[in-house]
């Protein structure tokens, strides 16, 4: 389905949330739990983060006249972290998040392949990019800049040039060379998916959704949204928690977390084996990353929703994916709308139903290309467009259609 027929779903990213803090201004928008060196809980409101937000996109708008990237190294237990990746949509830049745990050389590499106009960090980030960046590179530290900025400061102009066909955020993949490569997305690709997910899901602002991923993992975006397009909440996790797979439960629990998108191994090493009843208040697990194993399948399948998803970070985070039940065959289910996928054989033509191929996918999810490499090559799309239901795992090639 193109996104013409959804003729009330934002055309950018950042009108879902601008369109939720309006019909839910006092509602939590995110949740930072106690956790190591954090010892208060941190509730942010979504008319809080919105003006908070606004504040960050009129300081970056003396930066960005047109389109451009900015660049985040915060970590994912701040606060900050959301704020800017919202400010600088808001602004009508792309961001492109930096783990603050990545080596430098790599931080290194994003900086300069993607070549921002402005890096949002903190007082230790802003100490590193001293000695990690030259010179001319703006540095900004967002604790001093909400600390030093005047409040009208918060009045902005929303950028008429923005379009959907404009970037919204960079994630860089190791790829096969090792060296990172920054694969852009647009508005229109990510409006797609948070859009399908706002209609499949049904999610709203009672939902309380674990945001475990590294902002430099495109799995975020997915988590983040899934609630800000809805007013729900995101719940930051603990590290701790992500890493040791025996406290999730117990956080899980806790948190009343209604959504958690993990991968399957880490559903594993939770050790649970009664989660219909340990966790009463998960209504949906969207699994992804890795295949999913019969015996997990069967068990966190009983009393909630599993979803298994699917795709290349060039395809927009979710690409295929499909409702798992116990005893049920595993597959990664159907495209999500506005995609195509093909199982092809090695020339390109459509393989017989219940023979293996080559997953190939296409669509308005589809990157516009790797930044500073050249385009992929899409002349060879095949002329069938039917999709096959109940796709298994296979590899994966973007082909633009």
């Amino acid at each position: 389905m193109s996104q013409s027929a959804h003729d009330d779903e934002p055309l950018l990213l950042h009108h879902f949330f601008e369109r939720a803090a309006e019909k839910w201004p006092d509602k939590i928008a995110l949740d930072i739990p106690p956790g190591r060196d954090r010892h208060e809980r941190r509730l942010i409101q979504y008319s809080e983060l919105g003006r908070l937000s606004d504040r960050v996109a009129a300081f970056l708008s003396r930066f960005v006249i047109e389109e451009c990237v900015v660049a985040i190294m915060l970590p994912r237990s701040s606060e900050h972290l959301y704020i800017s990746q919202l400010g600088i949509l808001k602004a009508g830049a792309a961001y492109a998040c930096i783990d603050p745990s990545f080596p430098d050389d790599q931080v290194k590499n994003i900086i300069e392949d993607s070549q921002p106009v402005a890096i949002i960090t903190d007082r230790a980030g802003s100490v590193r990019a001293a000695q990690c960046w030259v010179d001319d590179h703006r540095v900004i530290d967002i604790e001093e800049l909400f600390e030093n900025e005047i409040e009208h400061a918060s009045e902005r102009l929303a950028p008429k040039w923005l379009t959907p066909g404009h970037l919204a955020y960079l994630i860089y993949t190791s790829g096969t060379t090792g060296r990172p490569k920054g694969v852009m997305i647009e508005h229109r690709s990510i409006v797609n998916l948070v859009g399908s997910d706002v209609e499949e899901f049904r999610l709203g602002p009672s939902d309380r959704i674990a945001q475990g991923s590294s902002p430099a993992y495109d799995s975020s975006v997915e988590e983040i949204w899934m609630a800000l397009a809805v007013g729900a909440t995101v719940v930051v996790m603990d590290d701790d928690a992500v890493r040791l797979g025996p406290d999730l439960v117990r956080w899980l629990r806790d948190e009343r977390i209604t959504v958690l998108t993990p991968p399957p191994t880490l559903l594993r090493t939770t050790g649970c084996s009664d989660p219909e009843n340990e966790l009463p208040d998960l209504a949906l697990i969207y699994v992804g990353g890795e295949a999913l194993p019969r015996d997990i399948a069967d068990r966190w399948s009983r009393g909630t929703r599993l979803e298994n998803g699917y795709g290349p970070t060039e395809c927009t985070v979710t690409a295929v994916r499909g409702t798992i039940k116990a005893g049920e065959p595993i597959t990664i289910g159907r495209p999500v709308r506005g995609l195509n996928a093909w199982l092809l054989d090695d020339s390109l033509d459509e393989v017989p139903i219940g023979e293996k191929g080559e997953l190939c996918l296409g669509g308005i999810g589809l990157a516009r290309g790797y930044r500073n490499s050249p385009g992929i090559d899409g002349s060879k799309i095949p002329r069938s467009s039917e999709v096959r239901p109940n796709l298994p795992y296979g590899r994966s090639r973007q082909l633009r259609s």
